[in-house]
């Protein structure tokens, strides 16, 4: 486990009165907590207190904020033994504001605002002695850090490894806002009247502020691959990259809707599911809107992920392996998985058919496993008092058929899984050597059976494949297993 100073970047203010709320919140909105989440089939609300991500690193793990003022040399000698432990925030905003004494509001450019973060780093590099820093940002504040990653510190000479130990991403459009109805003639429109810089949200723009030596008139390269947006371009290890994606657009409130009706509902209400990660990067879907009581940056979920990406000492991937579908051309497949930890009321991963993201293309392979989830887990903070970490692994498996059947005799049910199962897994470190106990939720076998690691395994890390129950072999083939591999992670 490593402590590194910590700086929020927030995402975009759409209209000045947006900003000045901005800059008259000390904390930019990330002290912000929530009293509601979604639960049983229907998503009735209930009350559920999330504090905020800010509080809860400073009461779980001891982080203090430095509050952007006149008294910064006095909070640093009051935190003199533990500055590794502090929180900044990137105020950028104050720059646009008359309330600050600013006589324009025009809004910064992309790499203006990425280079203000690469200063911002350098002060808190020089003011705490940390070698590195973990940069945590929302929605376009994402954009922000990749600007600075891509395409700043090559400019200057220098790489974001030097400087940036991980990265973390709520709801960020990674790919860009693109939307599900106009034909393009929206994405158009904003791209051209560039509206308070609402055209950084498009491809040409994305091009020039993430693009080393680009120019802010430079036209987007013709054929250009608009998946090429979600790529760091080697100028940052996407391992070290944890991208939160919001599967909830129904619940994003904007003036009168219209983000969500426009950007349809495969999206968090304005980011598209489909744009929402840096490829390559580590992935969690959370059934979250991209702001609002019901938001993704003020949630239980999102902290979970947070926490356990940057402070985890475990890496735990799972992948489904040797699967072997039946009847493909008449049949195409669904595979939906959710990830419970012991003493967590709400899921940390849920892709599923209702919330438009279950796992599908990735099934179609034969020649690698299916990857699932990765888990980060901190046994210091387990439930149980030998450190274990426990989590349950969903798998419900649908089918659907691709041309018409006589309904009158076909036996298939569309909506009912071909196999669904819980996987409880225990995970536990002894003597720098990993441990894992697991059973099916359908077999409800006490203890938990051992798992025995592979040929695949070595001295750093611990692979094992977990039998599917009897019916799960019958649907996904009698080879088919659960991949667990353990790691370190720092």
């Amino acid at each position: 486990m490593q402590y590194l100073p910590i700086i929020f970047v927030r995402g975009y203010a759409g209209t000045q009165k947006d900003v000045e709320q901005t800059v008259n919140d000390p904390f930019y909105g990330f002290n912000n907590g929530s009293t509601h989440i979604r639960v049983d089939e229907k998503e009735n609300p209930q009350k559920f207190f999330f504090e905020s991500p800010l509080l809860r690193l400073m009461t779980d793990h001891g982080y203090q904020p430095i509050v952007d003022n006149q008294n910064v040399s006095n909070q640093i000698k009051r935190l003199s033994s533990q500055l590794h432990k502090t929180i900044w925030i990137y105020r950028f905003y104050d720059v646009t504001t008359p309330s600050f004494g600013s006589s324009s509001v025009v809004r910064q450019e992309m790499e203006e605002i990425a280079s203000g973060l690469r200063k911002l780093i350098q002060n808190v590099k020089q003011t705490t002695g940390a070698a590195k820093v973990y940069l945590v940002a929302h929605s376009m504040g994402g954009l922000v850090c990749r600007s600075l990653i891509q395409k700043i510190y090559p400019e200057k000479g220098e790489k974001a490894v030097d400087h940036i130990d991980k990265l973390f991403t709520y709801a960020t459009p990674h790919g860009g806002i693109y939307f599900e109805v106009g034909s393009g003639m929206l994405e158009e429109l904003r791209d051209r009247f560039q509206l308070n810089n609402s055209d950084d949200f498009g491809p040409q723009r994305m091009y020039q502020y993430l693009t080393p030596r680009v120019q802010r008139n430079d036209k987007l390269p013709d054929k250009f691959q608009l998946e090429k947006l979600q790529s760091l371009d080697s100028a940052f290890s996407p391992n070290r990259v944890f991208s939160l994606i919001g599967t909830n657009a129904h619940d994003y409130e904007d003036a009168f809707g219209l983000a969500r009706k426009t950007v349809g509902v495969k999206s968090d209400g304005l980011v598209q599911i489909d744009r929402a990660y840096v490829a390559g990067s580590h992935r969690a879907y959370v059934h979250r809107s991209h702001g609002g009581r019901y938001g993704i940056l003020n949630s239980e979920e999102g902290y979970q992920n947070l926490q356990r990406f940057l402070f985890g000492d475990i890496q735990v991937k799972l992948s489904l392996s040797n699967v072997q579908l039946k009847d493909r051309d008449k049949n195409f497949y669904q595979l939906e998985t959710r990830i419970a930890l012991r003493g967590l009321p709400v899921p940390i991963y849920e892709q599923a058919i209702a919330h438009y993201c279950p796992i599908t293309q990735e099934l179609t392979r034969t020649d690698k496993p299916v990857p699932l989830f990765t888990a980060f887990l901190i046994p210091r903070n387990s439930a149980s008092d030998n450190n274990v970490c426990r989590y349950a692994l969903r798998l419900a498996l649908h089918s659907f058929t691709k041309q018409e059947t006589n309904w009158l005799r076909d036996s298939h049910l569309d909506q009912v899984p071909l196999w669904s199962d819980y996987l409880i897994t225990d995970v536990a470190e002894s003597n720098s050597t990993y441990e894992a106990i697991y059973s099916w939720n359908s077999d409800a076998k006490e203890p938990l059976i051992k798992l025995n690691p592979n040929r695949e395994s070595s001295s750093d890390v611990y692979v094992a494949y977990v039998p599917l129950p009897e019916r799960g072999q019958k649907v996904l083939g009698t080879n088919a297993s659960v991949r667990l591999e353990i790691s370190r992670w720092q």
